[in-house]
């Protein structure tokens, strides 16, 4: 049996360890805290969407896949509040106007799975007046990486309190670098342009008008669905900062996009909770996964962003794949995007 060292117990880590313990491997999970989703993938509600862009090019074909096997797998996980609601994603500027519709025609999506829609079907589709044309993915949703974590981690040896200095404290042949940011703190991975991005959410009750909301809204930022009468909004986008600590005037900056994008929705909003996070990113803003150059046997798999509950389960098959020796699941035109030989 394959015996698999991975460092890091978030979403990247977690989805690594199912699909190997899936495939008939023997993962062990090293996580520095207590508790498995101590950092990014603690959020109580994330979306799943695909990254969108105007081109179909290996980065939208990797985003296509890890959203398809999202969809798929999420829906045999049991408690992990996956809520298939549908996201509208608002045209509010130049950009937007102008990629959507490029989105639509190069991706070539069946129309039931993407499609633009105007200002009046999208206010009928989302129970809310809105005012802008969108994108609508009836596919999309949302889903609780906090507890995502845990069910991939069901039945997985997990050690926690475990904080890796060096990968020769490790007795396992094969290592798996899952540690977002702190991915790069070790000598093998020291010269990686992995970066901090800071982010906070907002969660606020719904209002008598906002609770009719039926789907997801994004707008450079986002609205979710109330949840048992709560929205969250997000997220700020500091890469400026790589702490965790509450900002209050972050969350009037979350209010105060909601209430710019969704006049409609405009009003005063009582803050319940909130939850600042680091994630990290890559120079190019796409994850690296794959081999670390020069080490046969270490992987990583990091820099997964914004979008890193689909893309964390897509990147877990692909290295499962090269761990044992299987056909991969991507083409080599992806793989040799999300390989850190890229920033050689």
């Amino acid at each position: 049996m394959t015996c698999v060292a991975i460092i890091g117990g978030g979403l990247a880590g977690t989805a690594l360890a199912y699909c190997l313990k899936r495939a008939g491997a023997a993962p062990v999970i090293y996580e520095a805290s207590d508790v498995l989703a101590s950092g990014a993938s603690g959020n109580e509600i994330g979306m799943v969407n695909p990254r969108i862009s105007a081109l179909r090019m290996p980065e939208s074909d990797y985003f296509t896949a890890a959203f398809e096997l999202a969809l798929r797998t999420f829906q045999t996980l049991g408690d992990v509040d996956w809520d298939q609601c549908g996201a509208l994603h608002l045209m509010t500027d130049e950009r937007r106007r102008k990629q959507y519709p490029q989105t639509v025609k190069n991706w070539g999506w069946d129309p039931d799975r993407m499609r633009l829609v105007s200002a009046v079907e999208a206010s009928e589709i989302a129970g809310i007046e809105l005012q802008y044309d969108a994108l609508w993915l009836p596919d999309a949703g949302a889903v609780s990486p906090r507890k995502l974590c845990a069910a991939y981690a069901d039945g997985i040896d997990v050690r926690f309190g475990r904080k890796i200095e060096a990968l020769d404290e490790l007795e396992e042949e094969i290592i798996v670098l899952a540690s977002s940011v702190a991915t790069g703190a070790f000598e093998q991975t020291k010269d990686l342009p992995i970066k901090a991005v800071r982010g906070q959410v907002t969660q606020v009750n719904a209002t008598h008008l906002s609770k009719h909301m039926k789907c997801n809204i994004h707008y450079g930022g986002y609205a979710a669905k109330p949840l048992a009468g709560v929205h969250v909004l997000g997220a700020t986008f500091q890469p400026w900062l790589d702490h965790s600590k509450i900002l209050p005037e972050d969350n009037q900056v979350n209010i105060d996009r909601l209430c710019e994008f969704i006049p409609a929705l405009a009003g005063e909003y009582e803050v319940v909770g909130h939850r600042a996070s680091v994630r990290a990113a890559s120079k190019d803003h796409f994850p690296i996964v794959g081999h670390i150059p020069g080490h046969d046997h270490l992987y990583l798999s990091t820099a997964h962003g914004s979008h890193g509950i689909i893309s964390a389960l897509k990147s877990a098959e692909l290295l499962t794949d090269m761990i044992l020796g299987r056909p991969y699941c991507l083409p080599l035109d992806v793989i040799k995007i999300l390989s850190a030989e890229r920033f050689l």
